[in-house]
């Protein structure tokens, strides 16, 4: 009965539209919708308002911290590293953009993870949705479209 239904408001449709023509082309008419996340080599992933929001996405500046007895070096909050199979990366803001950035790191603690390598104090980071911000780029480079994207 539902497919008896759909295929009569189909044809309703087309009648209405004049053709099965028409039809095709007021739903080819239909804008794709903009991707969340645009990947760009070198500069990076760039998301739109409402992925970052969605993602909970936070930045701050790479700080300084003492490690047991060590001097003050540069640190990041744990929440910030991502941690692959192929290394330690944190993503760096520069503008609209993100690039994940490699990173060597050193001491922890409960809270925060030593850079050694890779970023310098001052340099904005994301420090919140990190995972999220890494799925996206995934997406991105791979060319593929998620199911929020409606498909």
């Amino acid at each position: 009965m539902k497919t008896f239904l759909v295929l009569a408001a189909l044809v309703a449709c087309a009648f209405h539209l004049g053709g099965c023509g028409k039809v095709r082309a007021a739903v080819d008419a239909t804008p794709e919708p903009a991707p969340a996340a645009t990947y760009k080599a070198g500069h990076g992933v760039q998301l739109t308002a409402a992925a970052r929001q969605f993602a909970g996405l936070a930045t701050a500046e790479v700080g300084t911290r003492a490690f047991a007895g060590a001097d003050t070096v540069a640190a990041v909050p744990r929440s910030a590293l991502l941690r692959t199979v192929r290394g330690d990366f944190v993503y760096v803001a520069n503008g609209a953009w993100f690039l994940r950035t490699p990173v060597i790191t050193g001491a922890t603690d409960t809270t925060h993870v030593e850079i050694k390598e890779g970023l310098y104090e001052g340099d904005t980071i994301v420090v919140r949705g990190v995972r999220a911000l890494s799925l996206a780029e995934i997406q991105a480079l791979n060319g593929g479209v998620g199911c929020a994207d409606g498909h």
